[in-house]
């Protein structure tokens, strides 16, 4: 079955939910507790039933997200000269730079203070504010058009599971 990357991505959460409620389900059910001359309620149990459909359920994820990750590293974005694998590492460093950026644009240029014994203590940023601002600026606009061009290719290429 061939689907867009997104389309994958999705159908491995759905998959991933699935193996979350058979667990769940083996988690309210693996056990009864009953008094002496009760008879045991039967919740319909089993535990090779259970490992069956979670291996089964893995095994499937796994093969998603094997073609998804091999889809990855030959989807070319154009416009970043950069595969999906690579961009979405190029996303992370850009958006920890960011935050970087964000912390040093946060300071001022010059600041001061009187000190406990009534001297003048100059602070002084040893760049330029304002430029470390625009820089963030413009990082952040990158980061828009990164983001863009991965959903963009993860609509439009298509990968066979």
């Amino acid at each position: 079955m061939k689907v867009c990357h997104m389309e994958a991505m999705k159908e491995i959460r759905l998959l991933e939910e699935q193996k979350q409620m058979v667990l769940e389900k083996e988690e309210e059910g693996f056990r009864v507790s009953y008094k002496e001359g009760e008879s045991k309620v039967d919740t319909g149990y089993s535990y090779r039933e259970t490992r069956d459909q979670v291996a089964a359920l893995d095994a499937r994820i796994r093969q998603i997200k094997s073609a998804l990750a091999k889809a990855n590293c030959l989807c070319r974005l154009e416009e970043f000269d950069v595969t999906i694998g690579e961009a979405l590492v190029l996303l992370a460093q850009w958006n920890a730079e960011y935050a970087r950026l964000c912390r040093l644009s946060s300071q001022r240029q010059l600041s001061r203070r009187i000190t406990a014994n009534g001297i003048l203590e100059y602070t002084e940023c040893l760049y330029d504010v304002k430029a470390v601002a625009e820089e963030r600026n413009l990082l952040k606009q990158r980061i828009g058009a990164l983001q863009i061009a991965i959903d963009r290719a993860n609509l439009l290429s298509q990968i066979e599971i």
